[in-house]
């Protein structure tokens, strides 16, 4: 079982992702974040942000080079060591924190934009809504797929929903639907609490 519920280990998730391009040395996916953080950036002028499930770092990355102070969360050991021997040598320990843990489990401060790409289809609701409500935020982007494969399983897809019924979740725990974000996917939306 992988840190994602399904049946592939941590290190094939890891290595898959690798031969997709989904990695730091791919310009049009880092570049994909970049654009990103600049839309969310200009709608939220961010100071501080939180990637929950950060994956390769792209995003937190990005928002590095915007100005803002990052934590980056993963539960995939593969994914964190990655992310520190990529990114820690070049930001200090105040533009950047690493955590390999469940993001869902953890206590944080209050940030001014936090994100979860195509992260919270891994994740039940009993373990989210907790989070989600008493989680401190200005801003939530939010990204995950609606869209069933043949490999739901193997990564371990175990609450794939609707918009709607997303929406429904993030304002049972106080969240409001404020905008749709056109990156880094067609079904990204933004919740403001």
């Amino acid at each position: 079982m992988n840190a994602f519920g399904g049946t592939w280990d941590n290190e094939k998730c890891f290595n898959h992702e690798h031969s997709l391009g989904i990695n730091l040395d791919n310009e049009s996916y880092v570049n994909l974040f970049r654009e990103t953080a600049k839309e969310i950036m200009s709608i939220t002028n961010a100071k501080t942000f939180l990637d929950c499930g950060g994956g390769m770092g792209a995003y937190t990355l990005a928002m590095i080079e915007m100005g803002a102070n990052c934590t980056y969360v993963d539960l995939n050991e593969h994914h964190v060591e990655y992310v520190g021997k990529r990114l820690k040598p070049i930001h200090d320990a105040q533009t950047l924190q690493i955590y390999h843990n469940d993001f869902t489990k953890q206590t944080y401060k209050k940030f001014d934009v936090v994100a979860s790409i195509e992260v919270m289809e891994h994740i039940q609701d009993k373990h989210l809504i907790p989070f989600l409500t008493k989680l401190e935020c200005k801003y939530f982007h939010f990204s995950s797929t609606p869209h069933t494969t043949d490999y739901d399983k193997e990564w371990g897809h175990i609450n794939i929903k609707s918009e709607q019924r997303w929406i429904n979740l993030f304002e049972k725990c106080g969240f409001t639907a404020h905008q749709r974000i056109g990156q880094p996917t067609s079904w990204s939306l933004l919740f403001t609490k």
